[in-house]
């Protein structure tokens, strides 16, 4: 039980960290792409050992799509940045659940993982 609760905890101030980052989609910086990646990566890796699986469903095409900017194949846009931030905000609803899954943001959940799916082909 220890571990999970060190993972919330920190999972849950990673992503209020990037959601601080992302405040100023014009402006994010190259540092701030990098934190995506490495929290989404985080996300993906950890959340299973910890039973949090839908966490990792909803970071992993979060981390791919950002690679993806990192390497110029994708532009930061509004619409990505305002995709990002919805899942960000979803990640830390899921967060707050004993299951880390919200059945009334399922829908919104697929929706969120098709684009970042779409995005990256």
């Amino acid at each position: 039980m220890r571990v999970k609760n060190i993972f919330i905890k920190e999972t849950s101030d990673n992503l209020a960290e990037l959601e601080h980052e992302l405040r100023q989609p014009n402006q994010l910086s190259h540092n701030a792409l990098e934190k995506v990646v490495r929290t989404m990566h985080n996300i993906k890796g950890t959340a299973p050992m910890v039973g949090f699986n839908e966490l990792s469903v909803v970071a992993t095409p979060i981390e791919q799509a950002y690679k993806e900017v990192l390497n110029n194949n994708i532009e930061v846009n509004g619409n990505l940045v305002e995709k990002t931030k919805s899942a960000v905000s979803m990640l830390q609803q899921m967060l707050k659940t004993e299951e880390a899954h919200l059945p009334k943001t399922e829908k919104e959940q697929k929706v969120l993982i098709d684009y970042f799916n779409t995005i990256t082909g």
